[in-house]
């Protein structure tokens, strides 16, 4: 028991932290989304290393004609390669 108290165990990310983290996440996400006027509807939906966020704007594509579109973007922390998925 002695050696466990002093071990210290597991530390909490602090507030900061997960501000940063989320921040990072969401401004990959927005540049990467493909859209025009790209904005967050929804998130961040955090899982145990992966940050999910809805993403809507206009599609650039001129046969598209402007029309709004939504995708979902996951980025993998603190590295990794973010997927985008319509």
């Amino acid at each position: 028991m002695l050696l466990l108290a002093q071990s210290g165990g597991a530390q909490a990310s602090s507030s900061d932290e997960w501000e940063n983290l989320k921040q990072e996440t969401r401004l990959a996400c927005l540049a990467q989304s493909g859209l025009r006027q790209a904005k967050v509807l929804e998130g961040p939906v955090i899982f145990s290393n992966r940050v999910l966020y809805r993403i809507g704007g206009i599609w650039p594509q001129l046969h598209m004609k402007g029309k709004a579109g939504k995708v979902y973007c996951l980025h993998p922390y603190p590295d990794g390669k973010l997927e985008i998925a319509e």
